[in-house]
Protein backbone atom coordinates (compact mmCIF):
# COMPACT_ATOMS: atom_id res chain seq x y z
CA UNK A 1 0.00 0.00 0.00
CA UNK A 2 1.24 3.32 -0.96
CA UNK A 3 2.78 5.95 1.82
CA UNK A 4 -0.09 8.65 2.30
CA UNK A 5 0.85 12.20 1.79
CA UNK A 6 2.09 13.28 5.35
CA UNK A 7 2.13 16.92 7.13
CA UNK A 8 4.86 18.63 8.83
CA UNK A 9 3.05 20.42 11.86
CA UNK A 10 5.45 22.53 14.08
CA UNK A 11 4.69 22.38 17.99
CA UNK A 12 1.21 20.94 17.43
CA UNK A 13 0.81 20.93 21.54
CA UNK A 14 -1.91 23.06 23.30
CA UNK A 15 -4.39 25.23 21.14
CA UNK A 16 -2.03 23.87 18.36
CA UNK A 17 -3.10 20.07 18.83
CA UNK A 18 -6.43 20.17 16.62
CA UNK A 19 -4.26 20.67 13.47
CA UNK A 20 -4.11 16.97 13.76
CA UNK A 21 -7.50 16.29 13.67
CA UNK A 22 -7.73 18.30 10.46
CA UNK A 23 -4.96 15.91 9.27
CA UNK A 24 -7.10 12.91 9.77
CA UNK A 25 -9.96 14.11 8.43
CA UNK A 26 -8.19 14.57 5.37
CA UNK A 27 -6.05 10.98 5.45
CA UNK A 28 -2.87 12.89 6.19
CA UNK A 29 -0.02 11.54 8.30
CA UNK A 30 1.49 14.07 10.83
CA UNK A 31 5.22 14.78 11.00
CA UNK A 32 5.32 16.44 14.30
CA UNK A 33 8.02 18.54 14.86
CA UNK A 34 8.56 19.91 18.35
CA UNK A 35 11.52 22.78 18.35
CA UNK A 36 10.29 22.74 22.51
CA UNK A 37 12.81 20.88 24.57
CA UNK A 38 11.43 17.16 25.44
CA UNK A 39 11.12 17.37 28.89
CA UNK A 40 9.33 21.11 28.43
CA UNK A 41 6.84 20.06 25.79
CA UNK A 42 6.19 16.60 27.94
CA UNK A 43 5.54 19.08 31.07
CA UNK A 44 2.86 20.67 28.49
CA UNK A 45 1.28 18.22 27.12
CA UNK A 46 2.45 13.89 27.93
CA UNK A 47 0.78 12.74 25.33
CA UNK A 48 1.81 15.59 22.76
CA UNK A 49 2.99 12.92 20.48
CA UNK A 50 -0.01 10.82 20.06
CA UNK A 51 -1.52 10.78 16.26
CA UNK A 52 2.23 11.41 14.98
CA UNK A 53 3.78 8.68 12.26
CA UNK A 54 7.02 10.35 13.22
CA UNK A 55 7.87 12.71 15.88
CA UNK A 56 11.12 14.65 15.75
CA UNK A 57 12.67 17.13 18.63
CA UNK A 58 14.82 19.28 17.09
CA UNK A 59 15.34 23.28 16.92
CA UNK A 60 16.69 22.45 13.24
CA UNK A 61 14.88 19.43 12.20
CA UNK A 62 16.06 17.03 9.34
CA UNK A 63 13.12 16.19 7.08
CA UNK A 64 14.16 13.95 4.63
CA UNK A 65 10.95 13.82 2.46
CA UNK A 66 9.15 16.59 1.29
CA UNK A 67 5.38 16.61 3.04
CA UNK A 68 2.58 17.91 1.08
CA UNK A 69 2.09 20.97 3.63
CA UNK A 70 4.43 22.76 6.69
CA UNK A 71 2.50 24.02 9.29
CA UNK A 72 3.31 25.95 12.43
CA UNK A 73 0.94 24.61 14.89
CA UNK A 74 2.03 27.23 17.88
CA UNK A 75 3.95 30.10 18.22
CA UNK A 76 7.30 28.49 18.87
CA UNK A 77 7.22 26.96 15.41
CA UNK A 78 6.89 29.76 13.18
CA UNK A 79 10.52 30.26 12.45
CA UNK A 80 11.43 26.97 11.79
CA UNK A 81 7.52 26.21 9.83
CA UNK A 82 8.64 29.12 7.65
CA UNK A 83 12.18 27.81 7.04
CA UNK A 84 11.00 23.75 6.25
CA UNK A 85 8.34 25.32 3.65
CA UNK A 86 10.54 27.33 2.13
CA UNK A 87 13.11 24.62 1.72
CA UNK A 88 10.83 22.87 0.26
CA UNK A 89 9.27 24.91 -2.09
CA UNK A 90 6.06 25.03 -0.10
CA UNK A 91 3.20 27.98 0.49
CA UNK A 92 4.69 29.41 4.14
CA UNK A 93 5.64 33.08 4.91
CA UNK A 94 8.83 34.49 3.45
CA UNK A 95 11.72 32.87 5.42
CA UNK A 96 13.90 36.02 5.00
CA UNK A 97 10.82 38.03 7.16
CA UNK A 98 10.29 34.85 9.91
CA UNK A 99 13.06 35.72 12.07
CA UNK A 100 11.25 39.32 12.65
CA UNK A 101 8.02 36.97 13.24
CA UNK A 102 10.04 35.19 16.57
CA UNK A 103 12.53 37.71 17.90
CA UNK A 104 10.75 40.61 19.58
CA UNK A 105 14.31 42.51 18.93
CA UNK A 106 13.72 41.66 15.23
CA UNK A 107 10.69 42.48 15.11
CA UNK A 108 11.03 45.65 16.79
CA UNK A 109 13.55 47.08 14.60
CA UNK A 110 11.62 45.25 11.10
CA UNK A 111 8.14 47.48 11.94
CA UNK A 112 10.12 50.54 12.92
CA UNK A 113 12.22 50.34 9.27
CA UNK A 114 8.93 49.91 7.58
CA UNK A 115 6.83 52.70 8.78
CA UNK A 116 4.82 51.00 11.73
CA UNK A 117 4.89 52.41 15.41
CA UNK A 118 6.62 50.71 18.30
CA UNK A 119 7.23 51.56 21.73
CA UNK A 120 10.35 53.19 22.24
CA UNK A 121 13.03 50.08 23.32
CA UNK A 122 16.31 49.14 23.96
CA UNK A 123 18.04 45.71 25.19
CA UNK A 124 20.25 44.45 27.95
CA UNK A 125 21.51 41.06 28.85
CA UNK A 126 22.40 43.01 32.20
CA UNK A 127 22.42 46.42 33.21
CA UNK A 128 18.63 47.23 33.31
CA UNK A 129 18.87 50.15 35.39
CA UNK A 130 21.09 51.97 32.30
CA UNK A 131 18.69 50.48 30.01
CA UNK A 132 15.33 52.27 31.54
CA UNK A 133 17.51 55.78 30.90
CA UNK A 134 16.42 55.23 27.41
CA UNK A 135 12.56 54.09 27.63
CA UNK A 136 11.83 56.23 30.36
CA UNK A 137 9.58 54.98 33.48
CA UNK A 138 7.10 53.11 33.47
CA UNK A 139 8.81 50.74 31.45
CA UNK A 140 7.85 46.54 30.40
CA UNK A 141 10.70 44.47 30.73
CA UNK A 142 10.35 40.98 28.87
CA UNK A 143 12.01 38.28 27.11
CA UNK A 144 13.07 38.30 23.46
CA UNK A 145 10.77 35.23 22.65
CA UNK A 146 8.16 33.51 24.66
CA UNK A 147 4.41 34.32 24.82
CA UNK A 148 1.73 34.69 27.26
CA UNK A 149 3.03 37.29 29.23
CA UNK A 150 5.45 34.72 30.69
CA UNK A 151 8.15 36.69 32.76
CA UNK A 152 6.97 40.07 31.51
CA UNK A 153 7.36 42.64 34.23
CA UNK A 154 5.87 46.14 34.62
CA UNK A 155 8.56 48.52 35.96
CA UNK A 156 7.49 51.47 37.89
CA UNK A 157 10.85 52.49 39.60
CA UNK A 158 14.46 51.03 40.09
CA UNK A 159 13.18 48.98 42.74
CA UNK A 160 11.16 46.71 40.80
CA UNK A 161 14.44 45.73 38.86
CA UNK A 162 14.65 43.15 41.69
CA UNK A 163 11.82 41.18 40.97
CA UNK A 164 14.05 40.52 37.39
CA UNK A 165 17.04 39.66 38.87
CA UNK A 166 14.89 36.80 41.15
CA UNK A 167 13.40 35.56 38.07
CA UNK A 168 14.19 31.99 36.13
CA UNK A 169 15.57 33.22 33.36
CA UNK A 170 13.61 31.31 31.06
CA UNK A 171 10.65 31.94 28.71
CA UNK A 172 7.29 29.98 28.38
CA UNK A 173 8.80 27.31 25.73
CA UNK A 174 11.70 27.14 28.31
CA UNK A 175 14.62 29.04 26.20
CA UNK A 176 17.26 31.02 27.76
CA UNK A 177 16.37 34.63 28.24
CA UNK A 178 19.63 35.90 26.93
CA UNK A 179 18.97 39.58 26.53
CA UNK A 180 15.73 41.57 27.60
CA UNK A 181 13.80 43.84 25.50
CA UNK A 182 12.93 47.02 27.85
CA UNK A 183 10.45 49.14 26.04
CA UNK A 184 8.20 52.08 27.44
CA UNK A 185 5.40 51.25 28.72
CA UNK A 186 2.43 52.26 25.96
CA UNK A 187 -0.91 54.02 28.01
CA UNK A 188 -3.77 53.18 26.32
CA UNK A 189 -6.71 50.33 25.34
CA UNK A 190 -5.27 47.34 24.16
CA UNK A 191 -7.10 45.12 21.56
CA UNK A 192 -6.47 42.16 19.50
CA UNK A 193 -6.88 41.85 15.77
CA UNK A 194 -7.07 38.06 13.97
CA UNK A 195 -6.96 38.24 10.44
CA UNK A 196 -7.00 35.90 7.60
CA UNK A 197 -4.30 36.35 4.22
CA UNK A 198 -5.03 34.43 1.05
CA UNK A 199 -2.93 35.68 -1.68
CA UNK A 200 -1.55 38.65 0.03
CA UNK A 201 -5.30 39.86 1.08
CA UNK A 202 -6.26 40.50 4.40
CA UNK A 203 -9.47 39.50 5.84
CA UNK A 204 -10.02 40.95 9.88
CA UNK A 205 -11.66 38.05 11.06
CA UNK A 206 -12.55 39.89 14.03
CA UNK A 207 -10.90 42.28 16.94
CA UNK A 208 -11.08 41.69 20.52
CA UNK A 209 -10.36 44.11 23.68
CA UNK A 210 -8.20 43.34 27.01
CA UNK A 211 -9.90 44.88 29.93
CA UNK A 212 -9.04 45.39 33.40
CA UNK A 213 -10.51 45.62 36.57
CA UNK A 214 -9.07 49.52 36.88
CA UNK A 215 -7.48 52.33 35.01
CA UNK A 216 -3.93 51.15 36.26
CA UNK A 217 -0.76 50.04 34.81
CA UNK A 218 -0.17 46.57 33.89
CA UNK A 219 1.93 43.69 32.54
CA UNK A 220 -0.41 40.82 32.61
CA UNK A 221 -3.81 41.25 30.50
CA UNK A 222 -5.47 38.81 30.90
CA UNK A 223 -8.65 39.56 32.91
CA UNK A 224 -11.27 40.10 30.87
CA UNK A 225 -11.28 39.06 27.16
CA UNK A 226 -14.12 40.57 25.10
CA UNK A 227 -14.93 40.38 21.21
CA UNK A 228 -15.95 43.30 19.77
CA UNK A 229 -18.78 44.95 17.93
CA UNK A 230 -17.75 46.59 14.12
CA UNK A 231 -19.33 49.60 16.06
CA UNK A 232 -16.67 49.36 19.24
CA UNK A 233 -15.06 53.43 19.50
CA UNK A 234 -11.23 52.11 18.39
CA UNK A 235 -11.95 49.24 16.19
CA UNK A 236 -11.71 50.69 12.83
CA UNK A 237 -8.24 52.13 13.49
CA UNK A 238 -6.66 49.22 14.79
CA UNK A 239 -8.03 46.34 12.59
CA UNK A 240 -6.97 49.19 9.67
CA UNK A 241 -3.30 49.39 11.54
CA UNK A 242 -3.23 45.59 11.52
CA UNK A 243 -3.54 44.67 8.18
CA UNK A 244 -0.48 47.69 7.59
CA UNK A 245 1.59 45.52 9.70
CA UNK A 246 1.09 42.53 8.05
CA UNK A 247 1.72 44.15 4.71
CA UNK A 248 5.21 45.47 6.72
CA UNK A 249 6.03 42.01 7.83
CA UNK A 250 5.00 40.04 4.50
CA UNK A 251 2.65 37.99 6.06
CA UNK A 252 1.82 35.75 2.36
CA UNK A 253 -0.76 33.75 3.89
CA UNK A 254 -3.28 32.02 6.79
CA UNK A 255 -3.82 33.11 9.99
CA UNK A 256 -2.12 36.22 12.44
CA UNK A 257 -2.46 37.87 15.55
CA UNK A 258 -1.62 41.17 15.93
CA UNK A 259 -1.91 42.93 19.35
CA UNK A 260 -2.11 46.69 19.88
CA UNK A 261 -2.11 49.27 21.76
CA UNK A 262 -4.61 52.56 20.96
CA UNK A 263 -2.87 55.80 23.28
CA UNK A 264 -5.77 58.26 23.84
CA UNK A 265 -3.37 60.91 22.55
CA UNK A 266 -1.86 59.30 19.43
CA UNK A 267 -1.43 56.50 16.42
CA UNK A 268 -1.97 52.81 17.53
CA UNK A 269 1.07 51.02 18.41
CA UNK A 270 2.07 47.37 17.71
CA UNK A 271 3.09 45.43 20.17
CA UNK A 272 2.91 41.96 18.98
CA UNK A 273 2.61 40.18 15.88
CA UNK A 274 2.04 36.35 15.85
CA UNK A 275 2.21 34.51 12.03
CA UNK A 276 -0.58 31.82 13.57
CA UNK A 277 -4.02 31.23 15.28
CA UNK A 278 -5.20 32.78 18.12
CA UNK A 279 -4.51 31.11 21.74
CA UNK A 280 -6.54 30.85 24.84
CA UNK A 281 -9.10 28.46 23.21
CA UNK A 282 -10.44 31.23 20.42
CA UNK A 283 -10.52 29.02 17.24
CA UNK A 284 -13.05 26.27 19.47
CA UNK A 285 -15.34 29.50 20.06
CA UNK A 286 -15.07 30.22 16.53
CA UNK A 287 -15.71 26.90 15.54
CA UNK A 288 -18.86 27.14 17.52
CA UNK A 289 -20.59 30.32 16.97
CA UNK A 290 -19.34 30.89 13.44
CA UNK A 291 -18.71 29.38 9.82
CA UNK A 292 -14.74 29.94 10.23
CA UNK A 293 -13.09 26.33 10.22
CA UNK A 294 -9.84 27.53 11.69
CA UNK A 295 -7.64 24.56 11.83
CA UNK A 296 -9.10 23.18 8.54
CA UNK A 297 -8.66 26.17 6.28
CA UNK A 298 -4.80 27.15 7.71
CA UNK A 299 -4.14 23.33 6.80
CA UNK A 300 -5.90 24.13 3.75
CA UNK A 301 -3.67 27.12 2.52
CA UNK A 302 -0.78 25.68 3.04
CA UNK A 303 -1.65 22.99 0.95
CA UNK A 304 -2.28 25.49 -1.67
CA UNK A 305 -5.97 25.58 -1.57
CA UNK A 306 -8.79 28.05 -0.74
CA UNK A 307 -10.37 28.55 2.18
CA UNK A 308 -13.62 27.18 2.90
CA UNK A 309 -14.74 30.84 4.05
CA UNK A 310 -13.21 34.20 5.74
CA UNK A 311 -17.16 35.50 6.40
CA UNK A 312 -17.95 34.40 9.93
CA UNK A 313 -21.34 35.08 10.52
CA UNK A 314 -20.91 34.95 14.28
CA UNK A 315 -24.18 34.22 16.19
CA UNK A 316 -23.21 35.42 19.45
CA UNK A 317 -20.59 37.94 21.05
CA UNK A 318 -17.75 35.76 22.89
CA UNK A 319 -15.49 36.38 25.86
CA UNK A 320 -13.16 35.16 28.51
CA UNK A 321 -12.82 36.23 32.05
CA UNK A 322 -9.50 34.73 33.34
CA UNK A 323 -10.06 34.57 36.98
CA UNK A 324 -6.46 35.70 38.61
CA UNK A 325 -5.02 35.12 42.30
CA UNK A 326 -3.07 38.70 42.59
CA UNK A 327 -1.92 37.69 45.91
CA UNK A 328 0.92 35.86 47.58
CA UNK A 329 1.76 32.25 46.39
CA UNK A 330 -0.13 30.27 48.58
CA UNK A 331 -2.45 26.65 48.28
CA UNK A 332 -5.55 26.91 46.91
CA UNK A 333 -8.25 26.05 49.64
CA UNK A 334 -11.37 26.52 47.07
CA UNK A 335 -12.82 28.08 43.87
CA UNK A 336 -15.81 29.33 45.29
CA UNK A 337 -19.18 29.41 42.31
CA UNK A 338 -17.68 26.67 40.46
CA UNK A 339 -21.06 24.46 41.18
CA UNK A 340 -23.29 27.30 40.03
CA UNK A 341 -21.15 29.37 36.72
CA UNK A 342 -20.97 26.03 34.39
CA UNK A 343 -25.20 25.70 34.78
CA UNK A 344 -25.71 30.02 33.49
CA UNK A 345 -26.75 30.24 29.82
CA UNK A 346 -24.09 31.82 28.12
CA UNK A 347 -21.31 30.08 29.73
CA UNK A 348 -19.52 27.17 27.87
CA UNK A 349 -16.48 26.05 29.64
CA UNK A 350 -15.05 26.15 33.09
CA UNK A 351 -11.38 25.09 33.66
CA UNK A 352 -9.91 25.67 37.05
CA UNK A 353 -7.26 24.70 39.46
CA UNK A 354 -8.13 22.02 41.66
CA UNK A 355 -8.24 22.52 45.27
CA UNK A 356 -4.70 21.61 47.51
CA UNK A 357 -2.63 23.11 44.50
CA UNK A 358 0.01 25.50 45.22
CA UNK A 359 -0.61 28.73 43.52
CA UNK A 360 1.49 31.23 42.63
CA UNK A 361 0.47 35.24 42.08
CA UNK A 362 -1.13 35.15 38.40
CA UNK A 363 1.05 36.94 36.12
CA UNK A 364 1.03 34.97 32.64
CA UNK A 365 -1.26 33.12 30.39
CA UNK A 366 -2.12 29.72 32.06
CA UNK A 367 -1.11 30.67 35.11
CA UNK A 368 -5.12 31.93 36.28
CA UNK A 369 -6.58 30.07 39.19
CA UNK A 370 -9.98 29.33 36.48
CA UNK A 371 -11.24 30.85 33.13
CA UNK A 372 -14.51 30.84 31.78
CA UNK A 373 -15.42 31.08 27.67
CA UNK A 374 -18.93 33.14 27.26
CA UNK A 375 -20.80 33.69 24.62
CA UNK A 376 -24.19 35.89 24.96
CA UNK A 377 -26.20 37.79 21.92
CA UNK A 378 -24.97 41.48 22.79
CA UNK A 379 -22.24 43.06 24.41
CA UNK A 380 -24.41 44.85 26.72
CA UNK A 381 -25.36 41.03 27.54
CA UNK A 382 -21.82 39.78 27.50
CA UNK A 383 -20.80 42.49 29.97
CA UNK A 384 -23.65 41.73 31.99
CA UNK A 385 -22.71 38.32 32.48
CA UNK A 386 -18.98 39.00 33.24
CA UNK A 387 -20.20 41.23 36.19
CA UNK A 388 -21.99 38.34 37.48
CA UNK A 389 -19.33 35.74 37.26
CA UNK A 390 -17.16 37.60 38.62
CA UNK A 391 -19.62 38.34 41.55
CA UNK A 392 -19.90 34.47 42.18
CA UNK A 393 -16.62 33.46 41.50
CA UNK A 394 -13.83 33.86 44.51
CA UNK A 395 -10.85 32.20 45.47
CA UNK A 396 -9.46 31.04 48.27
CA UNK A 397 -5.58 30.47 48.73
CA UNK A 398 -4.12 29.78 52.28
CA UNK A 399 -0.44 29.95 53.26
CA UNK A 400 1.50 26.38 52.61
CA UNK A 401 2.32 24.62 55.50
CA UNK A 402 5.36 24.73 57.12
CA UNK A 403 8.29 22.51 56.17
CA UNK A 404 9.20 20.18 58.68
CA UNK A 405 12.74 20.63 60.45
Amino acid sequence: MPQRDSVVLVDPVLNGAPFKMACADRGLDVVGVYTIDRPVVTAMDPDHAAGDVRSVYAREPDVPTRPAAVVPATEPGVLVAARLAGGFGLPGQPAAVAPALRDKRRMRRHARARGIRVPRFTTAAVGLAEALHHTGLPAIVKPTSGAGSHNVFLVREPNDLDRIARADRHDLFGDAIDEWLVEEYVRGREFAVNTFTVDGGHTVLDVWEYRQPGPGDYDNPYWDFVQVGPDTPGRATVAWFAQRVLDAFEIALGPAHVEIKLPTDGDPVLIELGARLPGAGIPSQWERHSALRPYADTLAVHLGESPTTLEPGFDARLGMCFVRHDGPAGVLRAVHGLDTVPTWTGVEGVAAAAPGSPIGTTTALGAEVARVQLAAPDDATLASLIARVRAEIRVEVVDRPARAA
